[in-house]
């Protein structure tokens, strides 16, 4: 009897481990995978930051000549190609700019990240419209159509024509302040990770940045 219940009890603790060591492993795998979407998204935030802050790198009256392309991946920069480049031509530095300095900061997650891509540059928007997408902004006629980071950007041409940016109405009431804004969003896709026999969920990451201008241009 005693040795029927013993087997019968080691026949237990097998099923019982069989059963928990998955589950612990699946929570584990989880927990990582939770820990990672924090730390995308960090590092979202402040691709996003960065990029709307480098816009002021140049002047308002700057705009791209012709031939002129954007490096997303900072290593293609030497010799830039239409498969690897933004063509910028057009439209203001600043968002060639931002758009460097977005690209370079996210490189080294590009592998795991499924971009809902947008227009790089666009001009207009209003806080009054915040339920439209970029506040009812529109694309530069030469803006690249498919970026991984969408920028409101305001300029002015040599040739007198202004460009908006996005008008805050919560800044300098009553009239509100022009301001850049970037947005960027992706989906974190973790069937491109190690953890992909564990995770089955992929979440959406978004991140939006407001960069005041400098004083003297306020």
């Amino acid at each position: 009897m005693r040795r029927r219940r013993r087997r019968g009890s080691d026949a237990q603790a097998v099923l019982e481990t069989a059963l928990v060591i998955p589950l612990m492993l699946l929570l584990v795998a989880n927990f990582i995978a939770l820990m990672l979407q924090v730390t995308v998204q960090q590092q979202l935030d402040s691709a996003t930051a960065l990029a709307a802050e480098s816009r002021f790198q140049a002047s308002q009256e700057a705009f791209d000549p012709p031939g002129t392309q954007c490096c997303p991946d900072p290593r293609c920069c030497a010799t830039p190609s239409d498969g690897t480049s933004l063509v910028t031509a057009g439209i203001p530095t600043g968002c060639r700019y931002a758009a460097e300095t977005f690209y370079g900061t996210m490189h080294g997650y590009a592998r795991i990240l499924q971009w809902e891509d947008a227009p790089l540059c666009l001009t207009g928007g209003d806080s009054a419209r915040a339920s439209r997408r970029f506040g009812g902004a529109v694309a530069y006629a030469d803006s690249p159509q498919r970026s991984h980071v969408s920028c409101v950007i305001g300029a002015a041409s040599t040739a007198g024509t202004t460009y908006a940016g996005y008008l805050d109405r919560t800044l300098n009431p009553p009239l509100g302040l022009y301001v850049v804004t970037c947005d960027a969003t992706a989906r974190l896709d973790f069937a491109r990770t190690p953890l992909a026999w564990g995770v089955f969920w992929s979440p959406t990451l978004h991140a939006h940045a407001e960069a005041l201008p400098p004083p003297f241009r306020q």
